[in-house]
């Protein structure tokens, strides 16, 4: 791996390598991919904020148990953390949006019987406009209100989280070499 990868990108690329469509269900490799780079992106925040959440007064204790949950919501609340508290954000708009729709298919693995979500069926055209993308960017069949991953799928979900890792700590490089964090 390049040298000029964080621990954390080394990590989660290493782990993303080592899933196997011939070995795993593709099901399996679309929910860990994304937890991966889940888990990534939550190791760089730490990394980021931790100078800041330092102390062990009772009001330190509390801002930094605040903190850490809400850095961890949700996947938008990451992005703009990492956004506006720190100036991080991936360049490409193409990396960008596959691990969104990855991170959209990751959830409707999860919340739904493989079938979208309420909320992902919520409005008609974003949930045909989804469908129409699972499909062409990531091999989904999708089938009524049924969706079934594939091996290319999974294949999909790896090359997609591998991209994300590595344009995000492009980015983030700068920013932790700065602060003597790389």
């Amino acid at each position: 791996m390049p040298a000029y990868l964080s621990e954390p990108a080394e990590a989660a690329l290493w782990a993303i390598a080592n899933l196997d469509p011939s070995q795993l269900h593709p099901e399996l490799i679309v929910l860990r991919s994304a937890s991966i780079v889940e888990n990534y992106v939550d190791k760089l925040l730490g990394m980021l904020t931790a100078e800041y959440l330092e102390g062990e007064s009772a009001f330190q204790t509390a801002l930094r148990q605040i903190t850490r949950e809400r850095l961890s919501q949700s996947w938008n609340g990451r992005r703009e953390w990492l956004r506006d508290s720190f100036e991080i954000a991936v360049q490409s708009e193409t990396e960008e949006q596959n691990f969104l729709l990855l991170t959209q298919l990751r959830n409707t693995l999860a919340h739904g019987p493989e079938s979208l979500t309420g909320l992902q069926r919520a409005k008609l055209t974003e949930q045909l406009n989804l469908e129409r993308e699972f499909r062409n960017k990531l091999a989904v069949i999708v089938d009524g209100p049924k969706v079934r991953v594939s091996v290319t799928t999974a294949s999909r979900a790896i090359s997609v989280s591998n991209g994300y890792v590595r344009a995000l700590d492009e980015v983030a490089r700068p920013v932790l070499m700065a602060r003597r964090l790389f």
